[in-house]
């Protein structure tokens, strides 16, 4: 009982009593769940409420579509040898409801992560949906998992942080904001050059600053804005 009284005292703040957002979902004193805790600490970020807004209050929110689930890998190869076995390594997955031809074009995007309806990072990509996420899955590589350890600190934030709450039974999506092709002309050696520009990093960092005057913070999984963009 004091081990479980542990778990739960450390999901909440210490100074304010702020809950966890996964804390009304009563399952936290799972030994499951503190064993993960436990081994993965390192790589999860404990996420309070009172750093996050709803989604559906976001006063930017009307240009962006769900796009995908983030759920708990489970699933098994159902013919061939391997039958019965577990299909992929990794242990979360990232669930398209959109056409793969929208989700795997490779074109920018800013993108929104929620966890219970609570928005946790804003980010972008130059490369597609499919590629991002594919990316995030990289997390799985720390040492902790007994992997070689090759993989960016934020992927292994998100992908451990999101097993961790997805074991607590939490929802977690993913919205997307599709970006306009912005196209400029170069002239090299006399020739005009079609160029399409780059443009999701100033996107992401221009979101971000104006989430961080409205709601005083930035989201607690985000960066913070490149100082370029800022007013």
């Amino acid at each position: 009982m004091e081990q479980l009284s542990n778990v739960l005292d450390n999901l909440s703040l210490e100074n304010n009593n702020d809950n966890d957002i996964a804390l009304s979902l009563g399952n936290t004193g799972k030994q499951s769940i503190i064993d993960l805790y436990e081994k993965y600490k390192n790589w999860i970020k404990k996420i309070q409420l009172s750093k996050t807004i709803k989604y559906n209050d976001y006063n930017r929110k009307s240009v962006f579509h769900k796009v995908a689930d983030i759920v708990i890998d489970n699933e098994t190869n159902i013919t061939g040898k391997k039958i019965g076995q577990k299909k992929r390594k990794t242990i979360i997955q990232f669930v398209p409801i959109v056409s793969n031809e929208e989700y795997t074009r490779q074109t920018e995007w800013l993108y929104i992560l929620t966890i219970n309806g609570n928005i946790v990072k804003i980010g972008g990509t130059r490369a597609g949906l499919k590629e991002r996420t594919g990316s995030y899955l990289c997390g799985h590589h720390i040492k902790e998992r007994e992997k070689s350890g090759h993989c960016s600190n934020t992927n292994a934030f998100i992908y451990n942080t999101f097993d961790y709450y997805l074991q607590l039974g939490c929802k977690i999506e993913m919205y997307g904001y599709e970006l306009p092709i912005t196209n400029y002309e170069i002239d090299v050696f006399g020739k005009k050059i079609n160029i399409v520009a780059q443009t999701f990093h100033a996107y992401e960092s221009l979101y971000l600053e104006d989430y961080k005057k409205d709601y005083k913070m930035f989201p607690i999984l985000s960066s913070n804005a490149d100082p370029k963009y800022r007013d």
